[in-house]
């Protein structure tokens, strides 16, 4: 009801100064009229429009039948970036070393506890207590193995109570969130065309998505060894203290799961399987059921090069070896090939095969040049391969793509390019707005003086995207109440320079639109996002809005003093300084939130960077990558090259990487005078 009251109240005061805005205009007895009406009126619609919808059963259930159609959707469009024929990958499984289970799951009868792909939801779902972990290497199929299991509880949703198997990137949850609360904002964020009340506000449908989470969702929580060690061990605490009917799938690769159990102790109440390497037989069936596959050929080039088994080993190899030698056996082992010379033959071949076979990353997939690509990724492989090798973290954010560090990789023209603009920008909005107010010198001399310190700033940041996002909250009467007062600074300085009623439009005209944007601003944090082009909006966004309302605010307040022509310059140039770069933007929000996620320091933002990094891109030689970056990265997780991590990406295969990093420094060796991508990164990356 306070915030109800609170909206009504706003309502009010906005029609209030709209009349005594439009009555220093002209004293028409129309204003008044429109202007009780609006006084009236106004107040009465923000209070009933504000009044929240309740939620039911229906409502849940509907977001649970929307939420199914939006899974099956998105699970056809994983399962082409990770199959290639007609068939399952042969993926195995066997129970995990004891020690790894509490009592409960050591109960669970050894039977259960193993088998193969084609029976994966018969396994799961004999589990008592639904509580599921799959070990295993990289390249050993827990991707295929939980996109199988999606698969089959979606066609069978009655033997889960109805519930919704959704995957959950772990990469994107700090471990000690309430696992209920995390779903629920993964939803949000992950879900947005989710179709809720219209009169439902941002809380309302958290709330509404917890009831969904606990009602009709099966969480498989995909990569527990992609979070920072730490986070492994709170996650799994977290899990364990879950209700006792809170069911899952996990995956991890062995040691790291091992070392976050031997950190505390096993997870309540879970089972705890492990991924196997592949035999003869079931490498031999897969390879000859591919297109152009013989599976005598294939048996006998098993039996006859032993190096060749160890190189098949795992499901991605076999999947490899499909997709480029299914009709060529003795080709992939011809000579005295080693199992390492086989595995770097079948690494060459994925990129373009990948990139070459019909259908692939959808019907409306991107079209690429397929040199193009093995030089791009090469590229991003050789960025971070570089940057685990200079970090002692450890931390997994060192295999991180994300699209706002790669534009370090065009410094230092970047950074002279930002600091130029700022130069400019900053620069001439300070001193066309001192100058008026004072003199020409004077403003001259700060022009250049606070233009020069943005530039430096601008110049050396490493900014990261912006940590606030624009919605309605507790903090929107903070934020206009501030607005307000600098609007009332405005208009009290116009009133002493003009001494008439002008300066009511400046308090409204400077005020309302920094109080609006700073009382919309709330804190999130990058690390939590889930699409890195959720990211990227939100950036932009910030940018825009920013632009608008410090373009807006200056604007008014300089037309009356000086004119339109002034205002004008002034308004450009203000509002590309306040959209650009962090200054008193940043200041104010950190002063007036006092949170640590939000970052104060001064410089160009990262959208900007990013921007000016992609135009610098075609002459800067050494940093090879394309334009439409975000829409490369995307097309390469739908073709299985790379997977999504949060707000970034990071190479699906490790192998691949180390194979990519390993063939650009033989062609280095062999051109000597060729300049390595390392030259082109920096420190700050």
């Amino acid at each position: 009801m306070a915030r109800r009251i609170l909206i009504a109240l706003l309502g009010a005061a906005l029609a209030i100064t709209g009349v005594l805005i439009l009555r220093a205009v002209t004293s028409s007895p129309i204003i008044d009229i429109l202007g009780f009406v609006a006084t009236i009126g106004i107040p009465l619609i923000s209070f009933w429009l504000s009044a929240p919808a309740a939620a039911g059963s229906s409502d849940v259930d509907s977001l649970a039948a929307q939420l199914r159609r939006r899974v099956t959707d998105q699970y056809a469009d994983d399962k082409q970036a990770n199959d290639l024929n007609e068939g399952r990958l042969p993926v195995c499984w066997s129970a995990a070393a004891e020690d790894l289970m509490d009592s409960e799951g050591r109960k669970v009868r050894r039977a259960i506890l193993s088998g193969d792909i084609a029976d994966v939801a018969k396994q799961y779902l004999q589990l008592p207590h639904g509580r599921w972990v799959v070990l295993g290497a990289g390249g050993a199929g827990k991707s295929c193995l939980l996109l199988e299991l999606m698969q089959k509880l979606l066609e069978a949703p009655e033997s889960i109570d109805g519930r919704v198997p959704v995957l959950v990137p772990l990469a994107a949850w700090d471990g000690s969130r309430d696992v209920d609360q995390f779903l629920a904002d993964f939803l949000l964020d992950q879900t947005s065309g989710l179709k809720f009340s219209w009169r439902r506000s941002t809380a309302d449908r958290r709330a509404d998505l917890i009831l969904l989470v606990r009602r009709h969702v099966l969480p498989m929580f995909d990569g527990l060894d992609e979070m920072p060690e730490p986070r492994r061990v709170e996650a799994l605490a977290t899990l364990s203290r879950h209700h006792e009917k809170f069911r899952f799938v996990l995956t991890s690769r062995p040691e790291e799961y091992r070392r976050a159990v031997e950190a505390r102790r096993p997870v309540a109440r879970t089972a705890v399987v492990e991924l196997q390497p592949l035999g003869i037989p079931d490498i031999v069936k897969y390879l000859g059921d591919a297109p152009h596959g013989s599976a005598d050929a294939w048996l006998t080039a098993l039996r006859t090069h032993k190096q060749l088994t160890r190189a098949l080993a795992t499901p991605l190899m076999v999947w490899i070896a499909a997709a480029t030698f299914a009709s060529k056996p003795d080709v992939l082992a011809e000579g005295d090939a080693t199992a390492d010379d086989i595995k770097d033959k079948l690494y060459k071949a994925l990129i373009p095969s990948r990139y070459t076979t019909r259908g692939l990353g959808g019907p409306d997939a991107p079209s690429w040049n397929v040199d193009d690509v093995m030089r791009w990724m090469t590229y991003l492989a050789r960025d971070v391969d570089r940057r685990r090798r200079t970090t002692t973290s450890g931390d997994t954010a060192d295999d991180l793509i994300s699209w706002w560090r790669l534009a370090d990789a065009a410094e230092p023209l970047v950074g002279r390019v930002a600091a130029l603009t700022a130069l400019l920008t900053t620069g001439l909005a300070s001193g066309i707005a001192i100058g008026y107010l004072f003199t020409p010198e004077t403003g001259l001399f700060w022009g250049v003086t606070v233009g020069t310190v943005m530039g430096v700033n601008a110049a050396h940041s490493r900014l990261k995207p912006t940590t606030v996002e624009f919605r309605f909250g507790g903090r929107f009467v903070i934020g206009l109440s501030g607005g307000l007062l600098v609007g009332l600074v405005a208009g009290g300085a116009v009133f002493v320079l003009q001494h008439d009623l002008s300066a009511v439009w400046a308090l409204a005209g400077f005020g309302l639109p920094l109080g609006v944007v700073y009382g919309l601003t709330s804190t999130v944090k990058v690390e939590d996002e889930v699409s890195p082009e959720g990211v990227l909006q939100r950036e932009r966004i910030f940018v825009l809005a920013y632009f608008i309302a410090y373009g807006l605010a200056c604007a008014i307040a300089c037309w009356i003093l000086s004119g339109p022509v002034l205002a004008l310059s002034l308004g450009v140039f203000a509002g590309l300084s306040g959209g650009l770069f962090n200054g008193l933007p940043w200041a104010v929000v950190h002063l007036l939130f006092k949170s640590e996620d939000v970052d104060p320091s001064a410089g160009a933002v990262a959208w900007f960077r990013f921007f000016l990094a992609k135009l610098l891109w075609s002459s800067h030689r050494p940093v090879d990558l394309p334009w439409r970056l975000l829409t490369f990265l995307e097309d390469a997780r739908r073709r299985g090259i790379l997977q999504q991590s949060g707000a970034s990406y990071r190479f699906r295969h490790v192998g691949l990487v180390d194979w990519l990093v390993k063939e650009s420094e033989r062609a280095t060796a062999v051109s000597p005078g060729r300049e390595s991508p390392d030259n082109a990164a920096v420190a700050g990356h």
